[in-house]
Order: structure tokens, then sequence, then C-alpha cells
């Protein structure tokens, strides 16, 4: 009798276990089954219309080359309108600069002239003059100044020419045309139509909108043999001269000077 139970139970032991190694197996495989698989839930989508986004330009071209002129206003001979200004400033040509010796009570005019090219909703650019802060002053008595002309019509009129490396002669914005809903960023009127001449220190802080994305500018450069001393810029017998020979045959230099256009985001109407 219990021989036949031992048999007995190893026939119903056998069962259970191989019943209980195929549940573990099932399980696992309804877990891989689970983690495996997707549920598609809501979803829609439509297509709208893009744009395309185009870089403006900025630039400034040599449009004649620079000029040099007599313009010291007791000269009978000074009788030519400098460059493309609108000839309030009358001189005479220099052939050769170089060649060319100043005395007291002398001034002389250095014409720029170039095409400032700039087309951006949010553009203003500072025209300036590189190079002033290396400018070579070796004659005692000299002293600089400038003007700024759009076409004929006078921007800057004459005023001390500022030393400062990155000091402006005045400020561009480009045209307001395309800028939708933004404003104008020109606080000086707009070149050709409203704007209206400036000098002194206004000149360094103010901004003409251009009327189109390219604009001739006239700077004039002058180098007077004397102390203006009523700020008309033209020599009296009341300006100062020097009157010692300390510095005969010295000389400034001005062939490092350049003209240069470059954008500025903290001058104009809408920058804060």
């Amino acid at each position: 009798m219990s021989e036949m139970n031992n048999d007995q139970i190893i026939v119903i032991s056998e069962p259970k276990k191989r019943r209980r190694g195929l549940l573990w197996v099932g399980a696992g495989a309804a877990v891989l089954l689970a983690g495996g698989s997707t549920f598609a839930l809501w979803a829609a989508n439509d297509t709208f219309s893009g744009g395309t986004i185009t870089a403006g330009d900025l630039n400034l071209e040599q449009l004649a080359d620079t000029s040099f002129w007599d313009v010291s206003n007791d000269r009978a001979d000074a009788i030519d309108t400098v460059g493309a200004s609108d000839g309030s400033q009358l001189g005479h040509e220099i052939t050769d600069v170089n060649t060319w010796r100043v005395a007291p009570g002398d001034k002389l005019a250095a014409s720029f002239e170039a095409t400032a090219t700039l087309e951006g909703d949010n553009l203003v650019a500072r025209v300036g003059i590189d190079g002033l802060d290396q400018l070579d002053t070796a004659i005692t008595g000299v002293n600089y100044s400038y003007e700024v002309y759009y076409g004929d019509t006078l921007l800057v009129s004459e005023t001390a020419l500022p030393t400062a490396a990155d000091a402006p002669l005045l400020y561009l914005s480009a045209p307001a045309t395309g800028q939708d809903s933004g404003e104008e960023d020109a606080t000086n009127g707009i070149l050709g139509s409203t704007a209206t001449a400036v000098t002194g220190a206004a000149a360094q802080t103010a901004v003409f909108g251009m009327p189109a994305t390219t604009a001739d500018l006239n700077v004039v450069i002058y180098a007077s043999f004397y102390e203006d001393q009523d700020g008309d810029f033209r020599y009296q017998s009341t300006d100062v001269t020097v009157a010692d020979r300390t510095d005969v045959q010295l000389a400034d230099t001005l062939g490092d000077l350049t003209v240069s256009l470059s954008q500025v985001r903290d001058a104009g109407a809408q920058f804060s």
C-alpha cells in the first residue's frame, strides 16, 4: 500500500511542476506583448502658408576720387563749387595737394563723395570718419571742421570735427517702406523732402531718413589755418593765427582718413 501511494505522489507532482512552468512562460509573453503595443488616439493637422526671410544690405561705395580745394574766403579766384556741395563754400580745385603749401589764414577742403546703401526694416547706420584718433596734426594752429551734403542739400552745416575714434558725423536710417507696423526711425526728417540742416553737437545725434535704398552723400572736411572766433568759419582779421615760424615745413597727414558706414542699434526714434 505504501509503495503504491508513493508512486501516485510522484505522478501527481510532475504535472504540477510542468503547469507552473507553462504559466510562468505565458505571463512573460503577456508582458512583452503589452509593452510593444500601440493605441491610436485622436490627432489632426493642417498646412499653413510660409514666407521668405531676406537679408538687407549696407554698403558705401566711392562715387568720385577725393578732391582738394582752396576755399580761403579772401581769395578772388575761389569761384567754383566744392565737390557735390550746394555752392555755399566756393573755392578753386588744387591739382596736387602734396605740392600745395598752407599759410596762416588759409582754408583747405577735402571732398569725399560716396553712395550709401541701406536696405533693412530696422537698419540705422553711423556715418563717420575712421582714423580721426590717429590724425597726425603736426602743424600748430590748424583747426578741423566738416559739412555733409545730400545732393545739393546741406545736412550738417559747418561744425567742429569730432576727434573720438567712433564719433558720428550723423546717422542714416533705411527707408520705412516694408516695415508694415514698424515706425520710422528718422528723427530729423527724410532726405530731399523734410530734412533740415543741423550743426554742432546736434549733428552727432541726428538721424536722417533715406528716401530710397541708396543716396549720394558728400562729406567735406575743412582744415583752417586759424582759430575762428565768431562761429562763421570764415577768416577775418579778428581770428587768431600763428605768428611764429615754429612749424614751418611740418605737415598734417590726412591720408589715413576713411569715410565709413556702420550699423548701430542705439540711435533712431524707435530704438531704446
